[in-house]
């Protein structure tokens, strides 16, 4: 199956996320065939928003099919296709503090897009392992690197450009920031800033136009 050659709108893209997401979990229930009723339920988007959003998908026959729904696995393969996603994506942790180890401990990873394999922090006292994620000293990045991981989560407060740059170095393109700090990337690497003072901005701002 093809995508279609024109350009899918950023709003269609922002969702397919939230699909593949829900699909995960579906497959991993063993469920292989799904309606678009049921992902609505399970996203909380519109059925008919969905379909629409499909068919952005494939160049030739409607992926669908009346009274059987979509195939589960075609769908993922589809979406991962899309967003350039894998399962099995490496993502490594810099920092496990209070906010390292909630993250650590979130237990979803295998169904969206990819796993944490190893973490890395100051303290000498957190090397080992915790809720079996193998953590090492900062001090070892280099030597203890996975192979091919290209995504790192940073959950510190101090030396965040150094640990940026080694980054870098040793071949990371994509950065989640929870570290409140301004820090610059070479051209090629992406940044998603979890700014939770932000978000609850955003929802103020977003309470206050509906109560308009």
């Amino acid at each position: 199956m093809e995508k279609k050659q024109h350009k899918i709108s950023k709003a269609t893209m922002s969702r397919f996320p939230v699909y593949l997401k829900a699909l995960r979990n579906m497959q991993h229930e063993g469920k292989n065939n799904f309606l678009s009723s049921e992902l609505s339920e399970a996203t909380g988007i519109l059925d008919t928003t969905i379909r629409r959003d499909f068919s952005f998908l494939t160049s030739k026959e409607a992926l669908g099919k009346r009274g059987i729904g979509y195939d589960t696995k075609d769908i993922i393969n589809i979406l991962n296709n899309v967003l350039g996603l894998g399962l099995d994506e490496s993502i490594i942790l810099i920092g496990v503090g209070n906010l390292g180890s909630a993250i650590l401990k979130y237990n979803r990873w295998q169904y969206t897009v990819g796993k944490i394999v190893c973490g890395y922090d100051l303290d000498q006292n957190k090397v080992g392992e915790r809720f079996g994620v193998k953590l090492y000293h900062i001090d070892d990045l280099e030597k203890t690197f996975p192979d091919g991981c290209k995504i790192a989560i940073l959950a510190i407060s101090e030396n965040v450009q150094e640990t940026v740059d080694r980054l870098m170095d040793l071949g990371i393109k994509g950065i989640v920031d929870f570290t409140h700090t301004h820090f610059t990337v070479r051209d090629d690497v992406v940044v998603q800033t979890v700014d939770v003072v932000v978000a609850i901005q955003e929802l103020v701002l977003k309470m206050h136009v509906n109560d308009e």
